[in-house]
């Protein structure tokens, strides 16, 4: 049995991610064990994309399965936490 079925230690912060209907979901910020977090930018409101969604990677590209109603967003207070921001 291995710690990392989904090869999620291979995914580089900053690969963009493809929705299941090619549009972009975003950047990948940060990798855990069970979802990827996801955002723009210099903008808050980051997704979690949940690893078993993964369909692989295609010209640099992470492709997943779901679209972007299908995703949690999570919060701008948590984001700017995260990223050592003042909440707005």
């Amino acid at each position: 049995m291995t710690d990392d079925p989904h090869n999620t230690s291979e995914i580089p912060v900053g690969t963009p991610v493809i929705a299941f209907d090619g549009s972009l979901l975003g950047l990948v910020r940060e990798v855990y064990p069970h979802y990827l977090l996801v955002g723009h930018e210099g903008q808050h409101n980051d997704l979690e994309v949940p690893v078993h969604a993964i369909l692989g990677v295609e010209d640099g590209k992470l492709q997943v399965s779901v679209n972007r109603g299908a995703v949690s967003e999570v919060d701008d207070e948590e984001t700017a936490h995260r990223m050592g921001e003042q909440p707005a």
